[in-house]
């Protein structure tokens, strides 16, 4: 996406440079040299090497490991294409799954070598010889058109001064970032909420210890129908980067979705690296659908596993006994095994969901039931392959997504907007406010509340609470 952005910033009139000690770290990551590729200049260091060399993926099979151990996966998966507990219930790739994995990852090479070879002026075979035969040294990496300059990140930095006139006033993303403390652009209103981590049932105490790494359907609900209720929003663009989660959860974001659309807001889902499963799930009803070419999306399918030891605790002498009320109260027991009825039960679940989840996709989308068979069965998909499997409607990033709303919203295109995070992060001084007083003992009652005026001095200040922590403001660089 920052690459996508790239390229209507240098379009007006301003430039960027791309600085590093080598390009690749000598592995196959490149993720970086993609972002580098989209800027003016790419510099690097002497010392360094161009070593952006593919695609890997290496997963540890953990099931011979296991069973020595004595421990069996209990479960199943719906269907052949759901790789994901595979680690513990193969001993190395499936058919399916090496297929869709070598797949997806020919998609997204090939995605890099147009994006990249177009933006570096090279021809893709061309590119692709470079990359088959990295590392390459510096020097042979400029005369190739992989970068442009050789030298350390202060050159690059008196480089740039000088094109910009001498002065040497450098402003970091995190201050510019910081939004809290600029004025807002006044315009007509769309909102902008977002499901970014594993999606998970409940909320989130709001506060500086939450883990970031989880979307709590509660809150992801709350903003949605928040925003829904604004009578000055006009449409909604909810942001997603997750990789799934519970179906539940997942299923309970989809229907705020489409109640926000009943209630007369366009709603454009707009995908970050990925939104594959429950992620992809949260999108299906709305709008548009709109995914970057590299994002990671699908996967409709399920599954559920667990371990069980008995085998390893017996070995150990370790007794476990049990007194329960109801036959399945210990059906995902990790000390007994299920019995064939409780098993045939958890097919049952699997089943269930798995018809649900492709019938809410099949209806959505518009597929028939040969399509979406093909999209579906667990299989991954790149963006650009998503939307030949009429699973997204457009490739590109938020910029796309915010176009979109807007002309969905019936908002003239020269008419400014204005973006309005929901939830309010700033808000989250407040719940954290309430949590200090209720700490003290102090009962915190409808009517306290920080004052905004306290909030927006300290945003001033550049302090800021984001989701999972609190940010101060950035350390000069030592340079300034």
């Amino acid at each position: 996406m920052v690459a996508q952005a790239s390229g209507p910033f240098r379009g007006k009139g301003k430039f960027g440079v791309g600085c590093g000690e080598s390009r690749g770290r000598g592995g196959s990551h490149f993720a970086d040299y993609y972002l580098a590729s989209s800027l003016e200049q790419i510099w690097l260091q002497q010392s360094g090497s161009f070593g952006v060399a593919g695609i890997v993926v290496e997963t540890p099979f953990l099931k011979g490991g296991l069973d020595r151990l004595g421990v069996k996966i209990e479960g199943g998966k719906r269907y052949e294409y759901k790789s994901a507990p595979e680690s513990f219930t193969e001993t190395g790739y499936t058919r399916p799954a090496r297929e869709n994995l070598q797949q997806l990852l020919d998609s997204l090479f090939g995605q890099f070598v147009n994006d990249v070879a177009r933006d570096r002026r090279l021809e893709p075979a061309q590119l692709r010889r470079l990359v088959d035969t990295a590392p390459h040294e510096p020097e042979q990496a400029r005369r190739d058109g992989l970068v442009d300059r050789i030298g350390y990140r202060t050159d690059a930095l008196e480089d740039v001064y000088q094109r910009n006139g001498g002065r040497r006033e450098l402003v970091t993303l995190s201050e510019y970032a910081s939004d809290e403390a600029r004025p807002k652009p006044r315009g007509e209103v769309i909102a902008l909420g977002r499901a970014s981590g594993a999606i998970v049932s409940g909320r989130s105490g709001g506060g500086p210890l939450d883990d970031e790494a989880l979307a709590n359907s509660e809150d992801v609900v709350d903003a949605l129908d928040t925003a829904s209720r604004a009578k000055d929003v006009r449409a909604i663009v909810l942001r997603i980067d997750s990789p799934g989660g519970t179906y539940p959860a997942a299923d309970a974001i989809a229907d705020a979705v489409g109640r926000a659309r009943s209630a007369g807001k366009p709603v454009i889902v707009s995908m970050s690296d990925v939104a594959a499963s429950g992620g992809y799930l949260a999108a299906v009803r709305a709008d548009v659908i709109v995914a970057q070419p590299t994002t990671i999306t699908a996967s409709i399918g399920v599954f559920s596993v667990w371990p069980m030891a008995q085998e390893l605790l017996t070995s150990l002498g370790v007794n476990v006994e049990r007194v329960s009320v109801g036959h399945n109260a210990g059906m995902y027991s990790t000390f007994q095994p299920p019995t064939p009825a409780q098993r045939a039960a958890v097919a049952r679940e699997l089943d269930a969901v798995y018809a649900s989840f492709t019938r809410q996709v099949a209806e959505a989308r518009n597929l028939d039931a040969t399509r979406i068979d093909a999209a579906a069965r667990g299989r991954v998909f790149s963006g650009v392959d998503a939307r030949r499997a009429g699973l997204v409607d457009e490739l590109g990033g938020l910029q796309l997504a915010l176009n979109i709303a807007k002309a969905k919203a019936g908002i003239e295109e020269t008419k400014r907007i204005e973006v309005r995070r929901y939830p309010d992060e700033s808000d989250r001084w407040q719940r954290m406010f309430e949590k200090l007083l209720h700490v003290a003992g102090v009962d915190v009652g409808p009517t306290i509340r920080l004052p905004r005026e306290v909030r927006e001095t300290l945003a001033r200040f550049g302090i800021t609470l984001r989701p999972g922590n609190v940010r101060l403001p950035p350390l000069p660089p030592l340079w300034r």
